[in-house]
């Protein structure tokens, strides 16, 4: 497993990298501000040896660079009380032993996983939603044009989708179109 160490200021008790290569794992360690010059290497995950007044900030920009499972190596004594972020699938510390740290990195991993997915799925979610609004709003403007039914204007948009081989939303938004030219016009 390859693991992309991210530090700003590197934890002083225990040298992270060092104790995750004792583990088995390859470990590429870099500054936080450097980040993105190895966001072209492939990792398996990432970890933010960051104080917490600044993991919101790196765990953003790792965010902007990165799509894996994130964990905070937290070196504080109260890590409860610096209240994680939602992107954050996990916490290690220099207090585990090696058991510890192994079954952490591997629910973190599952974690990793399942924030991805539903990540993936909100987006592909609030894509349809977007959609839909604009197919309901051109069958409202096609229903009163044609003074019809807003079912009727519907089936008018759907047939016309299926004629000319396009996608509903396309003649949709070619209505929403011509709807804005005709008021700009008039």
């Amino acid at each position: 497993m390859k693991i992309l160490h991210v530090h700003d200021i590197p934890t002083t008790k225990c040298r992270v990298e060092v104790r995750l290569k004792d583990l088995g794992f390859q470990v590429k360690s870099v500054d936080a501000a450097a980040m993105a010059t190895v966001k072209h290497t492939r990792f398996d995950i990432l970890v933010l040896d960051v104080p917490a007044c600044r993991l919101k900030q790196w765990l953003y920009e790792a965010n902007h660079h990165f799509i894996l499972p994130y964990f905070w190596w937290c070196e504080e004594r109260k890590p409860a009380t610096s209240a994680p972020h939602e992107k954050l699938d996990g916490m290690l510390c220099c207090g585990m032993n090696d058991n510890e740290l192994h079954w952490s990195i591997l629910l973190g991993i599952k974690n990793g996983q399942r924030r991805l997915h539903l990540e993936r799925e909100y987006l592909f979610l609030s894509k349809k939603l977007e959609e839909r609004k604009l197919v309901d709003h051109a069958k409202i403007i096609l229903s009163k044009i044609n003074n019809v039914s807003e079912t009727r204007a519907y089936e008018m948009m759907r047939t016309q989708a299926m004629n000319e081989r396009k996608k509903l939303i396309d003649v949709a938004a070619s209505v929403l179109q011509a709807s804005r030219l005709t008021a700009k016009e008039g």
